[in-house]
């Protein structure tokens, strides 16, 4: 099944050369204006001061939840799959679902840029904050029968590399997931060319920042667009998921259990935002 989804992805490569080539192009733009100049240097101390209070003797999955959800994706993961000790299964699965957010410099920066609504931006991160803790309470109730203990294997590059590298490797991660599942929301473009209306929302679900970028260009009505805004960072995207489990799966993490908490996180956010609104 996945060889043959390469394979017509490949055939609309060559099919539609210029189509892809134009997503291909304004994901680059997207990754290399609004994402890298924000999240890399937020991504880059963030690491570093993990790194340094690692070497102190203080709970690090606490440490790793408070600058995951200040680093955002995949910087959560990496710094969950760095600790060392085991930790009850319903703990390490609610700091995953607890993490796999977006970066706060995203939100306030370049959502901020795109709408121009301060007010607003300052409300998706409440939201999107609310929506990460109660989805991790959710978590840790659902987990309560569980005795199974989970010890986070970290990457065996690890602790070879420095923050400076790790930040680098994740950053051209995140523009190669960018770029890849915009190309492929490119094609569900072209194969629903009759329903435009779905393209902000198919490109959000698979690749979150070329979708936000998209949904804060269309012509919605306010709250909706705001609704939609929340549910979208709840979610993330596919690529943002795929990143994280990237990292997780070393620690025995499914993509079917990040996508549920992901699912779980989009609820709680888009209802917080209508309530706010």
């Amino acid at each position: 099944m996945r060889i043959f989804f390469y394979l017509i992805v490949i055939v609309f490569l060559l099919v539609y050369p210029q189509d892809t080539a134009h997503a291909a192009r304004d994901a680059l733009i997207v990754w290399g204006e609004s994402v890298v100049p924000l999240l890399f240097p937020y991504m880059l101390f963030c690491r570093t001061l993990f790194d340094s209070l690692r070497r102190i003797s203080i709970p690090m999955h606490a440490v790793a939840a408070a600058l995951g959800i200040m680093g955002g994706s995949p910087s959560g993961a990496a710094a969950l799959t760095s600790c060392s000790g085991a930790v009850p299964k319903r703990v390490f699965f609610s700091l995953c679902a607890l993490t796999g957010t977006v970066s706060p410099m995203f939100i306030l920066g370049s959502v901020r840029s795109w709408t121009g609504d301060p007010p607003l931006c300052a409300k998706l991160l409440l939201s999107h904050w609310a929506g990460a803790i109660l989805c991790a309470a959710a978590v840790f109730v659902w987990y309560r029968k569980e005795t199974v203990f989970c010890a986070p294997c970290a990457q065996s590059h690890s602790t070879h590399a420095t923050p400076l590298s790790q930040s680098i490797d994740a950053i051209f991660q995140v523009g190669g997931c960018i770029i890849g599942y915009s190309v492929i929301s490119e094609i569900l473009k072209i194969l629903l060319r009759s329903l435009p209306v779905l393209h902000p929302v198919i490109h959000a679900a698979l690749e979150m920042s070329g979708g936000i970028h998209a949904i804060c260009k269309s012509k919605m009505l306010p709250d909706q667009r705001s609704i939609l805004l929340a549910a979208v960072l709840g979610f993330s995207g596919i690529s943002i998921l795929s990143q994280n489990h990237a990292f997780l799966k070393h620690a025995g993490v499914s993509m079917h259990q990040l996508t549920v908490f992901a699912l779980l996180r989009m609820l709680i956010s888009a209802g917080v935002m209508a309530l706010m609104l």
